[in-house]
Order: C-alpha cells, then sequence, then structure tokens
C-alpha cells in the first residue's frame, strides 16, 4: 500500500485493462518514461496512512504503537488542496485511513479462525509468465469451519469511480490478484474455497465507498484461462485499439492511432473538414478514441505549465488582484452559521463522509440513489489500419 520502489512489470496487474483491451501496447510502452501528477501522489500518501492504521490494528510486523496517530504527509507540490489547510487534509487523510481499516476488520467475520491479513504482498503468475506480477494492497486469509475464504481488498483514493466487476466480468486488477494469491496459497496446501473482491473509495462519487464480490472456487479456473488468452495476446499482438485504456499508456508517442484520431479533430477544429459530413460509423470509430483527446489535451497542458515555470518568452501568467472568496475553516464556519441559528445555510457533508457513522435506520429517510448512469460504449471497435485508411480517404474527399 505504500507503493515502494520496485521494479513495475511490463503485464503489471493495475495496468491489465490496458494491455488485455491492446496488446501492443506492452510493445511500444518499453523504455518509455513513467510519469504521474500530484493527484498520484497524492494517493500513495493515502496508502501510506491507510497502511500505519491497518497494521496497527491487526498488529502486523512493522505495526506503530497502540494509539499512535498516522505521522504528517506533506502534500504533494500542485496539488489543489480544495481550501483545506495542510492540517486539516491530513486529518481527512487519517480519517479515511481509518475507515480502511474498519471495512477489512468487517470482513471478518466472528468465530473466524486462522486469520491472516497482510499488506503490500507481492504476487505472481509465474506458470503463464514470468512478467505476470502486481503488489496487492491488502490479502485477507480466514477459516469458517473448514471452509477457507481469500478476500482481495483494494484501496482507492481517487474521484474516478472504480466498479469492483461481476462475475463473468470482474475488476481486471484484483481478479489478477486473486488468481496469483490463491496459486501461491495452493503451494502451501491451501486450496480457498470462497473468495470476494473488495473495493474500498472513501472519495467514491454518489455511492457508498466499499463494494464486494462474491465468487466461488471454480471462477478461478475460468478467470486463469482469461489471463492465459491475454498474455498470449501479447506475445502476437496486433493493431493498436483505441479505447479509454489510452489514458494512462505510455506508448501514446509511438500510437498511430492516436495520432490519427487527434490529426482528424485538429483538421475539423481548423475548419478544414466538417464532422457532420463523416459517415455515421465513422464517427462511431472516432468516438472509441475519445480518451485520447482528452490525454492529449493534458499532456499538452502539463507542458505548458513547464515553459511557463521556464519563462518562455511567448506565454503570460496574468495573476488576478484577489483570489476567489473562500471560507477558511468549513468547520468553525459552520460552527458559526449553528449558533447564528441559520440552519438554512448549512450543508450536509458528503455523503461518503457521513454514511459510515448514519445510524443504519436513518437511512431510507435520508438516502436516496441517483437514476443509473448512463454510458455509451462502441462495440466491434475496427482496427486502427481501416480508422486510418478512414481519415486518409476522409481528407481525399472520397
Amino acid at each position: 500500500m505504500t507503493n515502494p520502489q520496485v521494479s513495475h512489470s511490463i503485464l503489471s496487474f493495475s495496468g491489465r485493462k490496458r494491455w488485455k483491451s491492446c496488446p501492443i501496447s506492452v510493445q511500444m510502452s518499453k523504455g518509455m518514461p513513467d510519469s504521474s501528477g500530484p493527484a498520484a501522489a497524492e494517493g500513495t500518501l493515502a496508502h501510506t496512512v491507510a497502511e500505519h492504521y491497518v497494521k496497527q490494528h491487526f498488529t502486523l510486523p512493522g505495526a506503530p504503537a497502540a494509539g499512535a496517530v498516522a505521522p504528517e504527509q506533506v502534500p504533494p507540490p500542485g496539488l489543489d488542496l480544495k481550501g483545506d489547510t495542510p492540517q486539516r487534509w491530513n486529518e481527512t487523510l487519517r480519517h479515511h485511513g481509518r475507515g480502511y481499516r474498519d471495512f477489512i476488520r468487517s470482513l471478518i467475520p466472528a468465530g473466524a479462525t486462522d486469520v491472516a491479513v497482510v499488506v503490500e504482498m507481492r504476487v505472481a503468475i509465474g506458470s503463464i509468465s514470468p512478467d505476470l506480477f502486481g503488489t496487492a494492497d491488502c490479502l485477507v486469509l480466514y477459516r469458517v469451519g473448514g471452509v477457507w475464504y481469500l478476500i482481495v481488498v483494494d484501496y482507492k483514493y481517487g474521484f474516478a469511480d472504480v466498479d469492483v466487476g461481476t462475475y463473468d466480468e470482474p475488476n481486471e486488477q484484483l481478479s489478477a490478484y486473486a488468481v496469483a494469491a490463491a496459486e501461491a496459497l495452493a503451494e502451501k496446501g491451501v486450496r480457498p474455497d470462497k473468495l470476494a473482491l473488495a473495493v474500498y473509495q472513501p472519495r467514491r462519487p454518489l455511492a457508498a465507498p466499499s463494494q464486494t464480490l462474491l465468487l466461488d472456487a471454480a471462477w478461478l479456473a475460468i478467470e486463469r484461462a482469461k489471463l492465459a488468452r491475454e498474455v498470449a495476446a501479447v506475445a502476437n499482438p496486433g493493431a493498436p485499439v483505441p479505447g479509454d485504456h489510452c489514458r494512462y499508456c505510455k506508448g501514446k508517442p509511438k500510437c498511430p492511432a492516436l495520432h490519427n484520431t487527434l490529426s482528424t479533430a485538429l483538421a475539423a477544429y481548423a475548419g478544414e473538414k466538417n464532422v457532420l459530413d463523416m459517415p455515421e460509423d465513422d464517427i462511431v470509430q472516432l468516438f472509441a478514441a475519445r480518451t485520447a483527446f482528452k490525454a492529449f489535451w493534458e499532456d499538452v497542458e502539463e507542458r505548458i505549465d513547464q515553459l511557463v515555470k521556464a519563462g518562455h518568452k511567448n506565454l503570460r501568467v496574468k495573476t488576478a488582484a484577489e483570489g476567489r472568496k473562500m471560507w477558511k475553516d468549513t468547520k468553525a464556519a459552520a460552527e458559526t452559521l449553528l449558533a447564528m441559528n441559520r440552519l438554512d445555510l448549512l450543508q450536509p457533508v458528503a455523503l461518503s463522509d457521513a454514511l459510515p457513522v448514519l445510524p443504519v435506520e436513518f437511512h431510507a429517510e435520508l438516502v436516496t440513489r441517483s437514476k443509473p448512469a448512463r454510458t455509451v460504449q462502441v462495440v466491434d471497435v475496427q482496427a486502427p489500419s481501416a480508422i486510418a485508411t478512414m481519415f486518409k480517404n476522409y481528407a481525399k474527399g472520397t
């Protein structure tokens, strides 16, 4: 959970969704530098704080003293604290870390025996490929009667919703951890009868912070076979396949599919082409690569920020005389308004913060769900070679 500096696998479990969807991305990413922003750095610090409380509660190796508070963390450069002070930001990290600890504790039923909890455990599936490994945030093993249970727990600190998945389509990263952990246990003579994938995401938008997917032993063989097929595809990749997975691909600078889609987008923006003239099927294929545009613009903004810091002659930074007004201390502001009996000016905190302490009997009255999210997905995406031909024909007006 502290994301130690270890060698990264070209078939990392965290990147499985990408290399499963676009096998050639592994080859294109070789030798490309790793890059991450302040949000990723914040996630690393959140893991460090959460690990403190998990180790402390379960008395794991290197556990801090009972009752010790997680050490103060320094906000990463460039991180937007959204009006918080570093002290309040640290308290939020601790609050969520304790929530993660409590969630893990809740997964272990009363009466369980042979309980084992480990954090930051590297697991691998060497029987498929020596490059197939990753580091699990937390693994929980216990027995009830004669039945062994294995739970893979992942701590996600970002705002983007992470779905635990379904039996047939589980979360790619967690399911790989489960297969690897089960393989390691089998070497010690322990074979899980029941499994679960669990995600704890304290800042998950508009939903409860925890998700759990229950699985059976038969699922392991199915998922392992999937992994074997996916690794085989990496060994014999086809053309790049654009999609949402492009966003975190290090091979973007080498990807012709990305370059073609961006060229078309820029031509349309410049007025050289009219998107309304493109065939419907071509628009659908372009939509499939939409993440590429967002990733491209994020790269542009990052480069511009570097050029500003370097004092580029064509870039100027204009700073307003005064920044926007915000609460210096949101808690103190709420207490002041409450003392003034201005309840009309008070708003509930984020649901993810309040739900763990809200009595269950109040949930039905106070909590509801939004309408199901509507997500448009593309099926039968054409190979980038076909998309490239489409763009060439479009440019020629044929």
